[in-house]
């Protein structure tokens, strides 16, 4: 069958679709070995159905009409030659006059669709030149070059282990390497081993924890110790337009390294290709994991001649991971790396200055200390970025050193009609050149100091910073500047579990499972919070409680789930819940059934039914009479700890540490004993900030150089205390306030 021509003498065609169907025509005749004489349309139609989920929408009519075209082209090609040769016998005509307008019109076809069918080459001198095919041309062997395409493409996959990286280059990860050690090291170097104790092999692997925490560089590292075959998978790499693409690539990994087994595969977020398949948007993703599944099921070493294959994979979104993925015999292991403490973040950075040469006056103690909440991604950009500072301050010492070697007459040479960035440039370029000229002063080395470090660490932001994490804040109990007794309440239950872990468990004592400060606004609860958390050097999660509700069924549930996880990956890790009246209401036949479902798994997580080992809670709030009964039960949050008005000394102390940032005397907070109507009474610490802010724009407009009495005298009489129901807050404290501990007793 011969496409249509129009009045012009071309095809009339549908070339996008058409295009299409050649690809899927080809495919089909390489996978069902069948020659295209012997196709009919419905059986390409009926397999189009069943395989491809994009064309099978279309109209019947649209793609039988296409199929039809394709095939006729397709078959007129293939049958070419026999026709030809028939047409010789019947009319004696020579090949040459015959055979050029099939080949012509064929061409035209296959070209208008931006491919090649195949060319056909005219008789020379009586005798036939043999024609190119297309892929399903048999060879003199009888093995099929489509076949032979499929063996040179999987030869191609790379097996070579990564040798640009070692385990000394990934340092603070000792835990992580002790597992891998231990499933890795034998069930692919001694296989043996575990054939003879009937111990199966492990098949799979999963790391996961936040971005830039090492999983991708540890996995390459063993590799490269192990020095095995290593074929690596790169999620997204693998993922085809074309139907069926995707999993043979999986299938031909996984294939090759069964042949030069033992070996290791590794497969890198993980949760593009195998998304839990109840959510995929897509028939495609349901079939990758299948695939993937299956190719997991088939690496059992007794089907491989005992030869072992381990999958590593690496994520981190495991819980978007498709469920049976984690079952046993399949990634039945799974390994957390989590954000590095400080001790760990110290083993980091000396890993990383293993190939920079850096200074002696380096003290990796206190960048560890200073960089609290960087993952090994963002530590790795310190190092670079310290580097970088070092020769932009080189670059600067070169060009000051040619501007003092010049002389006039370079300087008049050059400055006509030459910009001062020009002249900059063509400066440094002369420099660079002059090798004869001694290095700048202070430049004899190429060391990198501490001093590159302080000054490129402020303009790095932690990747845990931008998750969503605060890193510990830079509060100081010298910041509060009262309230000792709650301090002792929360260092009890705070930081001293987290400082001393080994005395709680000494006497069996659980970790404290929240704190609620509840007071009157403005009184220091949030300050205190931080000042806990950088006390504690712990990482610091600020939750704004309104922030995580959401209008869609669900998300605000899951919004929970996700808070608490990425404390689990951060631990040690203090959470604090500004305003949570608004995140756990009392539950009653008045409130949302969606408000119920958030309070629901709010208390599921604080039940401890999940591991909460190392997260610790603080909340705050003003109204703790409307918060849910469940939230303060012990286990929860039972330590209820009242924050409230400053008394007289304890105002002298928040005014002390509020005066010392003005660089006004500190003998000026005496004023906060004042009690009269006008002067001090009933402020908080909020109503003292205010305070010594309106003294300073009091004692600016007389154009004082420094905030004195009188300025504080006249800011007060402009302030109303912000508390002034006091007696609300006396009732409430008969019902849920603590007894504080008497340490003295």
């Amino acid at each position: 069958m011969t496409a249509k021509m129009t009045s012009r003498g071309r095809p009339s065609l549908q070339q996008g679709l058409d295009k299409e169907i050649y690809q899927i025509v080809v495919k089909y005749l390489d996978d069902k070995a069948e020659s295209s004489l012997k196709v009919q349309p419905h059986h390409v139609y009926d397999w189009i159905k069943s395989s491809n989920s994009s064309l099978k929408r279309r109209p019947k009519k649209l793609l039988e009409d296409s199929i039809e075209r394709v095939l006729g082209v397709i078959q007129a090609d293939d049958s070419g030659e026999d026709e030809m040769a028939s047409l010789d016998g019947d009319f004696g005509n020579p090949p040459e006059k015959a055979k050029p307008p099939i080949d012509i019109m064929n061409r035209s076809i296959a070209s208008s669709w931006g491919l090649s069918s195949g060319t056909i080459t005219p008789s020379v001198h009586g005798e036939r030149v043999e024609k190119k095919k297309r892929s399903d041309v048999t060879h003199e062997t009888g093995e099929r070059e489509s076949k032979r395409v499929k063996k040179s493409s999987q030869n191609k996959i790379d097996v070579s282990p990564p040798n640009y990286v070692s385990l000394a280059d990934v340092g603070g990860v000792d835990k992580v390497k002790a597992q891998l050690k231990e499933h890795l090291v034998l069930p692919l170097l001694k296989p043996n081993a575990y054939a003879d104790r009937k111990i199966p092999i492990p098949r799979g692997i999963l790391l996961y924890g936040p971005p830039g925490c090492g999983k991708t560089a540890i996995c390459r590292a063993f590799a490269a110790e192990l020095g095995v075959p290593f074929i690596e998978i790169l999620g997204p790499s693998i993922v085809s337009g074309m139907s069926g693409e995707s999993e043979k690539q999986i299938r031909e990994r996984f294939e090759r390294a069964k042949e030069v087994a033992p070996c290791l595969i590794f497969i890198d977020e993980i949760d593009v290709i195998a998304p839990k398949r109840d959510t995929a948007q897509s028939q495609m993703e349901k079939r990758i994991v299948a695939q993937l599944l299956i190719s997991m099921d088939g690496l059992a070493a007794e089907g491989n001649e005992g030869k072992p294959v381990i999958v590593l994979a690496a994520t981190n979104r495991q819980d978007s991971l498709d469920p049976a993925l984690r079952r046993g015999g399949r990634f039945d292991t799974e390994i957390h790396m989590g954000v590095p403490n400080e001790r760990t973040r110290e083993l980091i950075l000396r890993a990383l200055a293993r190939g920079p040469k850096i200074a002696a006056d380096v003290d990796f103690t206190v960048l560890a200390k200073m960089t609290a909440g960087f993952v090994g991604a963002d530590l790795r950009d310190l190092v670079g970025k310290a580097g970088t500072w070092t020769m932009e301050q080189y670059r600067e010492a070169l060009e000051k050193q040619a501007a003092d070697a010049e002389t006039e007459m370079d300087i008049d040479d050059r400055s006509a009609g030459l910009s001062d960035m020009d002249q900059s440039i063509a400066r440094l370029i002369k420099r660079a050149r002059d090798i004869d000229m001694p290095e700048p002063g202070g430049f004899e080395t190429t060391q990198i100091s501490m001093k590159a470090f302080e000054a490129v660490l402020p303009t790095i932001t932690p990747s845990s910073k931008r998750e969503g994490f605060s890193t510990i804040p830079d509060v100081s109990w010298d910041d509060v500047g009262a309230l000792q007794d709650v301090r002792r309440e929360l260092e009890l239950a705070i930081t001293e579990p987290i400082k001393n872990p080994h005395r709680f468990k000494k006497f069996g004592i659980p970790a404290s499972a929240g704190v609620l400060l509840w007071g009157p606004p403005g009184c220091g609860k949030t300050l205190l919070a931080k000042a806990v958390a950088a006390e504690s050097k712990a990482n610091f999660i600020s939750v704004k409680g309104p922030e995580l509700l959401n209008k869609y069924v669900g998300e605000s549930e899951r919004a929970v789930r996700q808070l608490f996880d990425r404390a689990r990956s951060s631990v040690p890790c203090v959470i604090f819940f500004d305003e949570i009246d608004a995140l756990a209401p009392r539950r009653s036949s008045e409130l949302s059934e969606s408000s119920a479902r958030v309070v629901n798994t709010l208390l599921t997580e604080l039940d401890g039914l999940n591991d909460r080992e190392g997260i610790y809670l603080i909340a705050a709030t003003n109204r703790p009479e409307t918060i849910d009964q469940a939230m303060l039960r012990p286990g929860r949050l039972g330590t209820l700890l009242y924050v409230g008005l400053p008394q007289p000394e304890e105002r002298v102390s928040i005014l002390r540490a509020l005066i010392s940032k003005t660089g006004a005397s500190t003998e000026l907070a005496s004023f906060a004993r004042r009690d009269g109507p006008e002067e001090c009474q009933n402020f908080s610490g909020a109503d003292l900030s205010n305070l010594v802010q309106r003294a300073s724009y009091h004692a600016m407009k007389r154009m004082a150089e420094t905030v004195e009495e009188v300025d504080l005298v006249k800011a007060a009489k402009s302030i109303t205390p912000s508390v002034n129901d006091l007696r609300k807050y006396d009732k409430l404290k008969e019902r849920f306030g603590t007894k504080l501990w008497d340490m003295d007793e």
